[in-house]
């Protein structure tokens, strides 16, 4: 999938800011997106190795190759081989897992890094070491340095640890080693508060009250009093998590059953295995992520349910339904297997892919942008215009430039533009509605006032990023548009030309 699918709009975002002169530019870059800095410092150096898609995805790639590993040692520790063996069967191949892995985004390391840290913790714990204490915290740090949901996984497994202190006798050093990863944690959270989002705030001021300020992008996710009941928005974003990760809404609605039976199972067991955890705090540990989510969107600080920010909650959330299927299957390891393979296979059949930012892939298809550039080359002259949106700038910019840095001209007010073989690329500045369906029929010919183009000149948008359908919705709308002809690559990738009067 990595190699066989063009870049997302995130995906193009991300490597642009990546894609700097030096570790500092790129690092400044980097304070404008809505994530923590180290996979914009990783893929700067990364990039050195190469520019392909294929390349540029490997490290998320091993991160998510490495997580299904540290996934099911993990899982052995506190549950047993045969929940081992059916998580990693879930962790390895449901749709949403592979496409997680095949992305350039933050996502694969974020598991990665906090399978470490609860793998080691439990060691820790085992051991009596502080040695692997420290190493638990090293891990949750770099979890917080790639992704803010980390602080969410901090926070259970900091409750987690304390029930763990109560349960048993440790000694001073493993708790002094905890108390130096704790502060370190918090330590990081000021850092990030100061240094990011007190900006990222500024930048969007309009997006108050501050607690929601990426309401503008996933309101649909965000708990809002005045609209929403609190219960029944946690209830429906509970079952969203699930069918996120499983794909497909039956599969979603019976995982999250199967998720709270096997916590509750676990929660009513006393008995407890050699070399397990007591089974009481491994229902604890299953549903303290979840407790973590749940306040802090009453909080509305974070958004929940059928979105990929939730995405953390995936290594708990597989945990319980591979505990209840184990039980189903009366412990036997062949028959819950094949169960959670009968389980996969129905996802990759009827499965959809779970929200917008997840194209399907034949609609991602490398082929489809490749014809896209191709009509381009053939079919825009450089006297022409290119015209488009933000997520699609970063496309375009990505692939009409070969994944040269690109340097925006904003000195025409409203609008910044590039040049990219010998076409003029444009877009809007600092707002975003180049091509927004309200306002795109004043809002184009503001642009070709702006850049002073000739009656008669072309103006061909590009429509790339999360819509679909740009053309037939301004010929439904738009009297003016009836005559468009667009050219269609894949539902997602659209160009069609307009004529200045």
């Amino acid at each position: 999938m990595a190699h066989a699918t063009f870049f997302n709009a995130d995906e193009a975002w991300h490597f642009s800011v990546a894609n700097q002169n030096s570790l500092l530019n790129a690092y400044q870059a980097s304070q404008t997106l809505w994530h923590p800095p180290l996979l914009i410092c990783v893929l700067y150096f990364w990039k050195t190795l190469g520019t392909s898609d294929l390349v540029l995805r490997l490290p998320c790639v091993i991160a998510g190759t490495v997580f299904c590993w540290v996934y099911y040692k993990w899982l052995e520790v506190v549950f047993g081989r045969a929940v081992a063996w059916v998580g990693l069967l879930f962790a390895a191949f449901l749709p949403t897992m592979i496409a997680m892995s095949a992305e350039l985004r933050q996502y694969p390391f974020l598991l990665m890094f906090v399978a470490l840290s609860a793998y080691f913790l439990e060691r820790a714990f085992a051991a009596d070491s502080a040695g692997r204490m420290l190493l638990s915290s090293a891990c949750l740090w770099l979890a917080m340095l790639f992704h803010y949901s980390a602080f969410l996984f901090a926070a259970s497994m900091g409750l987690y640890a304390i029930s763990r202190l109560l349960w048993q006798r440790i000694s001073r050093r493993v708790i002094a080693a905890w108390v130096v990863g704790q502060a370190g944690g918090i330590a990081l959270a000021g850092f990030f508060y100061w240094r990011q989002i007190v900006k990222l705030r500024a930048m969007h001021a309009g997006s108050e009250p501050f607690r929601r300020f990426g309401d503008w992008y996933l309101p649909q996710f965000y708990y809002h009093p005045p609209h929403d009941h609190l219960s029944f928005f946690l209830f429906r974003g509970t079952f969203g998590i699930f069918r996120f990760i499983f794909a497909w809404v039956v599969a979603g609605h019976i995982a999250t059953l199967l998720f709270f039976a096997g916590a509750t199972l676990l929660l009513r067991r006393r008995q407890i295995s050699e070399g397990m955890l007591a089974p009481r705090l491994a229902g604890i540990l299953l549903l303290l992520p979840f407790v973590a989510s749940w306040i802090a969107v009453t909080a509305g600080i974070y958004p929940f349910g059928r979105t990929r920010h939730s995405i953390f909650l995936e290594m708990f959330a597989l945990a319980g339904v591979s505990v209840a299927l184990v039980r189903i299957a009366k412990r036997r390891t062949g028959p819950a297997l094949a169960i959670a393979a009968g389980i996969i296979v129905l996802c990759q059949l009827f499965g959809t892919q779970p929200w917008h930012d997840m194209l399907p892939l034949a609609d991602s298809r490398r082929e489809n942008m490749d014809r896209a550039l191709a009509f381009i080359e053939n079919k825009v002259l450089p006297s022409d215009v290119i015209y488009v949106n933000k997520p699609s700038e970063f496309q375009i910019a990505h692939y009409l430039c070969d994944q040269k840095p690109v340097m925006p001209d904003r000195s025409v007010a409203g609008f910044e533009s590039f040049e990219c073989r010998g076409r003029l690329v444009v877009s809007s500045f600092p707002n975003d509605d180049a091509v927004l369906m309200e306002t795109f029929s004043t809002k184009w010919r503001e642009m070709a006032r702006a850049y002073a183009l000739r009656p008669g000149s072309k103006v061909w948008v590009f429509a790339g990023g999360w819509s679909s359908g740009l053309a037939a919705a301004l010929t439904t709308r738009y009297p003016e548009f009836s005559g468009i002809q667009a050219h269609s690559f894949g539902h997602y990738l659209q160009i069609f030309p307009l004529t200045v009067e």
